[in-house]
Formats: C-alpha cells, structure tokens, sequence
C-alpha cells in the first residue's frame, strides 16, 4: 500500500484532515511524492525511505549508502558529557544512557551520488524517542586520525559540519553550514570568540542548496540490521545537499571526507552541550578519483617509461563523430610516467570526463590509442584502470656473404645464391651478396647457413639480437647486420710412378704453412703411389717425395 505523507510535514491535526483520514496516515499510507532538489531523483522530502515515484531513489536504494548503527541505549551506550559543545575540538566522551527528554539516536545513513554535474550528500537519522526538539549535527573530517578521546577525529581547517533543527510540533527542518576555522579573525567564528572555531552558519535551506523532512506519520525503515523496523512519527529525519552548489565541493579542486559521524544538541541554540553521538562511519566523500595505468606490449611484458597525461574533454568536432580525442581538447598537469611494473597513478583528478593520452612513448613501440576516462561518484572504489598495449615495432636482419675468387680478383667478392634461414624463413643471396629479413619481433635470433658445396665458412650459425626498428626497404637501412665469408676450398695429390716396376720405392709427405702434415703415403711393390689432401683452403703447401732405388 502507498505511504500517505502531510504534505511539508505539517501535522494533519494542524489543518484539520477528517479523523478518518488522519487514522490513514498513522498507518503510513501516503500521497505522491514531493519535488526534490534541482537535478537530484533522491527522494529527500517526503520523510520516509522508499520510493513513492518511479524512477527515483531513496533510502532503500540508496547509492554508495553507508549505515552506522549506535550502541544500545543503556548503561552501554556512550555519550558526550561534561559541558561539551561543538566549538570544542576534543569532546569529552562518557558512557551511560542520555537524558530521557533529549534525542538518544539510534542509527544515522550517509550517501552521495554525481549526477547532472552535481554531487549530492544524502543525510538521515534515526532516534528512539521523541521529546525535546531534534537538533542534530552531522560532522565530516577530511581526517580519520582519532582525536584524544579515541573516537572524534582530528579536524582539519575546511571539515564541514551540517546542522539540522527543527521543532517538535514538526514543519521543514532547516538546514545549515559550518566550517571548521583555524586561522583568521575570531569574526569567522559562528558562537566562539576564539580559534578554531566553528565558521559563520550559512543556511542552507534559504539558499535552496537544500532540503529535508521529518516523518509526520510510522514509516517503515527495510535497511538492516533489523529490517523491516517500524518508525514513529518524529523519529525519522533526511536531507539532501547539492555539494556543488553550496560550493563545499569547487569545481576543479578536490576535496575529500574521510569521515562522518552524528550528533545531537540539547536545544536548537548552537553553543548548547552534545549529548549523544554515533562514532563516525567511513565515508570517503569525494569529487575526486584516480586513474590507473598499466602498460605492457603485444605480448604482455611490462613496458617503463611511458607518459600518459589526461586532456579533459572538449567537445569534439563534427569530423571527430564523438568518438575521439582530437584538437579541441586540452592537456592538463593530471600525468604520470609507468615505472618497470608498466604501473603509474594519477590521483586527486576531480570528478568529469577525460582522454588518457599516451603523450611520450617507448622506443621501438607503437603509441598505444587514446582512452576515454569517466569520474564520478559512481565510480566504483572511486578508481579507473586502463592497460594499454604498445605494440612491438618489429625489426630487420640484413645478411651480407663475400667469398674469395681468384678469377674475380683480389680480395672479397659479393656471393649470390647462397641460402640463408631466419625464424623458420629461407632466403637467397642476390647477386650482391644481400639478403635482408624484416618484420621481426624484438629478441634474438640465429641466422643459418647453407653453405655451398666447395666452400668453407668462416663461422656458420650466428646469433643476432634484434632490438632497433626497421624494414628491408628503409633508406638509409638501420637494422640489425650479420656478414657471412665463404672460402674456396682445392683438393691436392702428389704421386710417383716408377718407371720400372718394382725399381725405386718412395714416401710423399705434404705439410701446410705451419707444418701441419695434411696428406702422406707411400709407394707399393710396383713403385707407385700417391697423397691427397682435400678441403684445402688457399696457403702454401709442401710436398716432399723421397725416392729410395
């Protein structure tokens, strides 16, 4: 059944709704929602926590919703004592229950969404009873360093603290906005003559940068712990707070609460003591991000020394289809250079669209595409991770073979028609003596040989390491080089052959420069015989032939 609300919590016995109505709306049957703030679906007016209008948001589908539940009232339950008011930076915390005739809360929700371009925080809170005035006070510390009484963080100049007031015969609560002072003038101060203070209130409701309710009628809470719990009237309170409006959060410059905790006051009156209080809850408020970036190449190894700067985004032009980053965008100072993980961060980048640009790259790599970047407070863990792939610039291996041939001259002379095999691929010399092999990945390669018949090899299989970029075509080529000499090889015989058989017998001993034999033999009965040395490569060979009658 639909909740029936009074319409800006005023109460139906004020403007006199029949008793048979009136018994509606103790049941939490309602009427249609009420408008909510410029640009916000979230339902912060209507004083109860789900949605009544399609299509909107409330409590029970909150985004980025944080719940923080108090101690039971009791003997157990804590509370601020000893005369303690906002301006003082470290509460005295105490335990035992509150005064019965002042609001002991029981639960408070936080939550925060970007949308239209704004950041909305949602505030709610929950107490147990209803006598006294509903003064409540939400705090939000950039820090979540604990103070001295180990539960209240340490503020820091700019913590923001929103007030909620109103009355216990119902009406809009009204809302307003402090700042935490540490420097300065004590005319900054709200209620204090001395620093730090509390900042001069802004209402926030008059401002219209905000707005809330207090449920007029039970309602129903289906958020656990505990859910479904019945509420009854006057102890249930929201609110919203369009943080780009009301300038807490400025554009460009971030901004982040690490915490917030609830408290209440004994009367609307600011400098009256704290009572109660829910210890803080994270909160991670933010309108900033962090972009991550990791960099690896076409198969997957990390590259270091990349520079990604984010350009935020322009509008593009016609000829871009809205689908790239082009000229109309500009570079910011966001950047960050990969170290040898292929890892680098860019943090603190306020909430909007962005190109991740890949603006210096690394040698012998492909510059990786351009990358849309999108943050809000949507983002989950308020973090975007992008990898980019750098593709390897693939290299060359030019082979150069030379030969000696006493018919062409002195010296070394182009060889063709020699094959040569690289990564599985064979090629022939041309008649230059050249045969190049490109679109090579980087790393290390042998290149192989086939060495013609006749010719000796002045080292075969050779290892080459391609790490330059290059094709076979290029002008002037700067790729890898390997060259291959080929030696022509001769075959020598020394024989004898007696005239007479059997007449002289003779030995053949033939030796190279060095000494080396290389062939030797002898004659048989008859007085024949020879020596034969094969493969031989150019030099001076002897041949001694004894001839014994």
């Amino acid at each position: 059944m639909e909740q029936h609300r009074a319409r800006r919590g005023v109460l139906s016995r004020k403007i006199g709704i029949p008793l048979a109505v009136v018994g509606l709306l103790s049941l939490g049957v309602g009427t249609p929602g009420l408008a909510n703030l410029p640009n916000s679906t979230f339902e912060s007016n209507d004083g109860n926590l789900v949605v009544n209008t399609p299509g909107n948001t409330d409590w029970a589908n909150a985004p980025s919703l944080q719940v923080k539940v108090d101690k039971p009232s009791g003997g157990t339950d804590d509370a601020f004592g000893q005369g303690a008011k906002e301006d003082i930076p470290n509460p005295t915390v105490v335990s035992g229950s509150i005064p019965p005739q002042k609001s002991d809360l029981s639960r408070f929700y936080v939550s925060h969404e970007n949308a239209a371009g704004n950041f909305f925080l949602y505030l709610a809170w929950e107490r147990t009873n209803v006598l006294g005035s509903a003064n409540m006070d939400f705090e939000f510390n950039q820090s979540s360093t604990l103070g001295g009484n180990g539960v209240t963080p340490l503020r820091t100049a700019g913590d923001v603290l929103i007030t909620f007031d109103f009355t216990n015969g119902g009406g809009n609560p009204v809302l307003g906005l402090l700042r935490w002072v540490t420097t300065g003038p004590t005319s900054q101060c709200f209620a204090s003559n001395a620093l730090p203070c509390w900042g001069n209130r802004v209402d926030l409701s008059a401002a219209g940068f905000a707005d809330g309710a207090v449920n007029t009628v039970s309602v129903v809470d289906p958020i656990n712990p505990g859910a479904p719990r019945t509420l009854p009237a006057l102890t249930f309170g929201e609110a919203a707070v369009n943080l780009s409006g009301a300038n807490i959060f400025p554009p460009g410059q971030c901004v982040n609460f690490a915490t917030a905790f609830l408290k209440s006051r004994s009367s609307a009156a600011f400098p009256a003591e704290l009572k109660d209080f829910i210890a803080p809850a994270n909160a991670q408020i933010t309108n900033c991000g962090t972009v991550n970036i990791h960099k690896v190449d076409d198969l997957g190894a990390a590259l270091q020394g990349a520079v990604f700067t984010l350009f935020t985004d322009n509008a593009p032009k016609a000829s871009d289809g809205q689908l790239s980053h082009g000229p109309e965008d500009t570079a910011t100072s966001l950047s960050c250079t990969t170290a040898a993980t292929g890892d680098c961060s860019i943090p603190l980048v306020p909430f909007g669209d962005y190109w991740a640009v890949e603006t210096t790259g690394v040698p012998n790599h492909d510059l990786a595409a351009d990358q849309a970047v999108h943050l809000d407070a949507n983002t989950p863990d308020l973090t975007v991770s992008l990898t980019f792939v750098d593709p390897r610039q693939p290299g060359a291996i030019q082979v150069t073979k030379t030969r000696k041939h006493a018919a062409s001259g002195p010296g070394d002379h182009p060889q063709s028609g020699v094959d040569f095999t690289v990564n599985g691929v064979t090629k022939t010399t041309d008649a230059n003596g050249v045969a190049c092999f490109d679109g090579l990945t980087f790393g290390t390669y042998t290149v192989h040989e086939t060495v013609p018949a006749g010719y000796h090899v002045d080292g075969n299989d050779k290892s080459v390491t391609v790490d330059n970029t290059a094709t076979c075509a290029g002008s002037p080529y700067v790729g890898e080089t390997v060259s291959f000499h080929n030696t022509p090889l001769t075959d020598i015989t020394a024989s004898v052959n007696s005239q007479i058989d059997g007449g002289t017998s003779s030995t053949i001993v033939c030796r190279d420069g060095n000494g080396n034999i290389v062939a030797s033999g002898s004659t048989g009965a008859n007085g024949d015989g020879s020596a034969t040395a094969s493969d031989l490569e150019p030099g001076t060979y002897t041949c001694t032939v004894v001839i014994d009658p």
